[in-house]
């Protein structure tokens, strides 16, 4: 069985939002716990990539990084690459710490997709979701060479390795709901 690693990315600076999302609730939950929850069921760790400003702010039995030096605040390409460098795993599954309608049912089906691909990601009634997504640990040193010529962005990378987009509706009849980022409250 592969070793499947959780990375929940909650390092951004929620500008739009007005306050870290990884802390505004659902349903009596954080954003961020909800997504630990999605991915535990599939990943023998879960880890937070996050700012260390907010460090005591998640549960002291929840794993939290930050992004490795010099890649510090390069966005959600360098959480991914921090997880894989701090915790080494045959894959990654990765969720946004803003998408509070995501389901562990979700996940389950997304990594039965999995074959021989670099990565494996979503695409949800015409929009590409690149960061719910199942990365294989080879892809690391090619994430790295992406961050050391300052090329931040996930899908131009995608983009460059073989990567298989699973249709939403493959995963849940709720697409909309399921795959909503909350970039403002309410």
């Amino acid at each position: 069985m592969m070793n499947t690693l959780g990375i929940v990315l909650a390092g951004g600076l929620s500008s739009r939002y007005g306050s870290p999302k990884a802390f505004a609730q659902a349903d009596g939950m954080a954003y961020y716990e909800i997504a630990v929850h999605a991915l535990k069921g599939i990943c023998s760790q879960v880890i937070i990539v996050g700012r260390e400003e907010h460090r005591e702010c998640y549960h002291p039995e929840m794993s939290m990084v930050t992004d490795v030096e010099p890649f510090r605040g390069c966005g959600p390409l360098a959480g991914i690459y921090s997880a894989m460098t701090i915790s080494p795993a045959s894959r990654y599954a990765v969720l946004p710490c803003d998408m509070p309608n995501m389901r562990p049912e979700v996940m389950e089906t997304l990594v039965k997709y999995c074959a021989d691909e670099d990565v494996i990601a979503v695409q949800a009634d015409g929009v590409y979701h690149p960061l719910v997504a199942i990365f294989d640990q080879r892809l690391k040193s090619a994430i790295r060479q992406s961050l050391e010529h300052g090329q931040y962005s996930v899908m131009k990378l995608l983009k460059q390795v073989k990567t298989t987009w699973i249709q939403a509706n493959e995963l849940t009849v709720n697409t909309e709901l399921v795959f909503r980022n909350m970039n403002t409250p309410g």
